[in-house]
């Protein structure tokens, strides 16, 4: 009893909690998409919400293998949105880029700025009543893009109290379900193949600087940059500056905060 007061003064929803820990049991039993969407389903309907969706965030028309796309949105609604590709103007998917965590989406304001695009979009969800949600994004980079959402509440009232539980849940589910398409395959990655100054070069080339660009700002001649960035080329197997930035940033050897230094500055202010 005390320790559901503990909670209870910490914001937090005990009955939720319980149930994201039944069903964290129940996803590790989970061998194949159905198994996962039917206990998303189940705890959806538990915790109160209508509708559930666990989506990799791509063009779901053609099938490709790999995509994830668990939902149970009203029918109409579905077509529209798949067929429709709206989620390029879905500012759920679009918070996603800026949250780091589980987020509602009253917050999706506070996250991006909200155009005319977005708000037509959330206008079309409220009227086959999706609306009122909370999400899990899911990002592993290299890779698409996903999240899971729960909305449209049974009940009237708030439910940030129940971020923690749909946090956990939204997690392992996407985890567990990238898995399985994935076959269990594990990822190769290529650590520490550039060298100190090529990396240099390499960052700098993300930005957009030209050679001679790199050479005044490194000190150094053209053709030694050119030399530096032939060497890292190399080491990555690739052929131009552009395949060898994007396999530099998708092996984390550079960050994009390295290349889109305006825009990051932006962001942080």
């Amino acid at each position: 009893m005390q320790g559901g007061n503990l909670l209870q003064n910490k914001g937090l929803d005990a009955r939720a909690l319980s149930l994201a820990a039944e069903f964290l049991v129940e996803i590790q039993k989970a061998d194949d998409l159905p198994a996962i969407d039917g206990a998303l389903g189940a705890v959806a309907h538990e915790m109160g919400y209508r509708y559930y969706a666990m989506i990799h965030h791509d063009d779901h028309r053609v099938g490709s293998s790999g995509l994830i796309n668990m939902n149970n949105y009203p029918p109409d609604y579905a077509v529209e949105y798949f067929a429709g590709l709206y989620h390029r103007d879905d500012p759920v998917i679009h918070a996603c880029i800026a949250a780091n965590a589980c987020f509602t989406w009253c917050e999706i304001a506070s996250l991006i700025e909200l155009g005319p695009r977005h708000r037509a979009f959330l206008e079309r969800g409220e009227y086959h009543g999706v609306t009122n949600g909370i999400t899990v994004p899911a990002f592993v980079l290299g890779e698409r893009s996903g999240s899971c959402n729960f909305c449209s509440p049974r009940k009237r009232g708030g439910f940030q109290h129940q971020l923690d539980a749909v946090h956990s849940i939204g997690g392992f589910a996407f985890q567990k379900a990238r898995r399985i398409v994935n076959g269990g395959r594990l990822r190769q990655v290529r650590v520490a193949r550039l060298r100190p100054r090529w990396r240099d070069c390499v960052v700098l080339a993300g930005q957009g600087k030209s050679n001679t660009d790199i050479a005044t700002i490194l000190g150094l001649t053209p053709a030694t940059i050119k030399t530096y960035i032939e060497g890292a080329c190399a080491s990555y197997d690739v052929g131009n500056r552009t395949q060898l930035v994007l396999a530099a940033v998708l092996d984390g050897e550079i960050g994009i905060h390295e290349i889109a230094p305006r825009q990051h500055r932006h962001l942080a202010t």
